[in-house]
């Protein structure tokens, strides 16, 4: 499995994990051509194929975004970032493995699917294909204008960002068999941002039929602004940067033009410079997201949503409190129960034993060192970046001080994600029976060791 044949040309790779326990690893795979130069603001377009062997070693670079709390600033930006990354367990091309896809979180403007974080062996190891997307963010990602929409056909600007995603799902589709996945079981997961972006998938006509479950992971806020007010931000862009065409706009550096988003961000006073949204444009969104799976009109899944207790209850001077999230995600659990698809609805709520000695609360993002099993804290980002938000809560030192019950938790947290890209349903066999979410009854699993079941969901945070 170190070298696969994609519908584009042969990859190779390498190999990660313990000796009887490899996962194989393929980064920087193309998954569009660059949208770069006249590409810019457009679709994107097929990869080129290509003759030889392509090394897939080294990932690739990542989307221009500003400064942020999830930014990498050691890592070399590019337009040239539609590339995504495989980690399979498989040793042959039919053993139909279920498939995870990861988008990223950092709103709609920061961060990389190249996170290490997102990228590693231990999650593929409980039986899973694993892909980390990388897509446009921010206003080379979400810029509509009305010159952008003249020259498309469906008379649209903007949404490139999800349109990329789509792509990447559509490449999924196409080429994961190649890696022992299954096509026909494929799971779209996401935080913050990135659950945003599972938000996007599953309310748009656009990406029916390319998933088949879901995972959101403290981003259910709801998104989609009408075409017609981003088009306008997007002439106050273009007089911004002192453009008047599109010929202009596309020979400025991206930089340029990322700068000077940002500087517009800041003089609206936008949380994290998030000025541009997806537009509600009659093709790519109906209407609001939120609003489309809560009448039930959306691309109905099995759903996993939920939240960490102490976002949803303590107001971050960073972040502010995240707990409007919950009553989206009851009227998402409303929707497919609508349609009778089933959601499960969880609280994490598990803190390292240092950081809880000193005040430390489950912030924002920490549930993601469980998921990906970073319960050694062997990534090169994903505790420090937690730290920075850990610290509003009174924590002083950078070691999480972890020990066994971490692992426990982690352990257990991708044995049910795993659980549920393969079945639609997250219970394990002598772990945890998982009770699907009914407002009547208002279950939700309570993650922490150890497990346990509860009741409130809906009332989490909304006092």
């Amino acid at each position: 499995m170190e070298v696969v044949k994609t519908v584009n040309g042969y990859i190779s790779g390498t190999v990660l994990g313990e000796l009887g326990k490899e996962v194989y690893m393929f980064r920087g795979i193309p998954y569009a051509a660059p949208p770069v130069g006249d590409m810019r603001w457009k679709p994107p377009q097929p990869v080129a194929p290509w003759s030889k062997i392509r090394e897939c070693t080294a990932y690739s670079k990542i989307s221009p975004q500003t400064e942020g709390p999830f930014q990498f600033k050691d890592l070399e930006q590019s337009e040239d970032c539609l590339y995504l990354n495989v980690a399979t367990p498989a040793k042959s091309t039919s053993e139909k493995l279920p498939v995870m896809v990861w988008f990223h979180g950092g709103g709609f403007s920061n961060s990389t699917g190249n996170d290490p974080l997102f990228n590693g062996y231990r999650l593929p190891q409980k039986g899973i294909v694993q892909v980390a997307v990388t897509m446009r963010l921010g206003v080379i990602g979400l810029m509509a204008h009305p010159l952008l929409s003249k020259e498309s056909p469906h008379g649209v600007s903007g949404n490139y960002l999800f349109l990329d995603q789509i792509a990447a799902l559509k490449w999924v589709q196409k080429n994961i068999a190649a890696f022992g996945g299954d096509p026909g079981n494929v799971t779209i997961f996401g935080e913050s941002g990135g659950g945003g972006k599972v938000i996007g998938m599953m309310a748009s006509p656009l990406a029916k039929g390319l998933f088949h479950r879901g995972i959101i992971e403290s981003g259910g806020m709801p998104h989609g602004t009408p075409l017609k007010t981003l088009e306008e931000r997007g002439e106050q862009m273009f007089a911004r940067l002192g453009v008047k065409t599109l010929e202009e706009a596309r020979a400025l550096p991206w930089k340029e033009i990322v700068d000077a988003s940002a500087a517009f961000g800041k003089e609206l006073k936008v949380f994290m410079g998030m000025i541009w949204d997806s537009a509600v444009d009659g093709w790519f969104l109906q209407d609001k997201a939120v609003d489309v799976i809560k009448a039930g009109k959306h691309n109905a899944v099995p759903l996993i949503a939920g939240g960490n207790f102490g976002e949803l209850t303590f107001d971050d001077p960073n972040m502010g409190r995240m707990s409007q999230v919950i009553p989206s995600y009851v009227d998402m659990f409303t929707g497919n129960n609508k349609v009778n698809v089933k959601g499960y609805a969880y609280i994490f709520d598990q803190v390292p034993a240092g950081w809880k000695k000193a005040g430390g609360i489950s912030v924002h993002a920490i549930e993601l060192m469980y998921v990906f099993g970073d319960y050694d804290n062997s990534s090169p980002y994903g505790w420090s970046l937690v730290y920075n938000l850990e610290t509003a809560s009174g924590v002083t030192s950078q070691d999480p001080g972890l020990t066994p019950v971490d692992k426990k938790v982690s352990e257990n947290m991708m044995a049910m994600w795993a659980q549920f890209a393969r079945t639609g349903d997250p219970s394990v066999n002598g772990l945890v029976k998982w009770p699907a979410y009914e407002a009547a009854t208002d279950l939700y699993l309570y993650i922490t060791e150890p497990l346990e079941v509860k009741s409130g969901f809906s009332k989490v945070g909304q006092d």
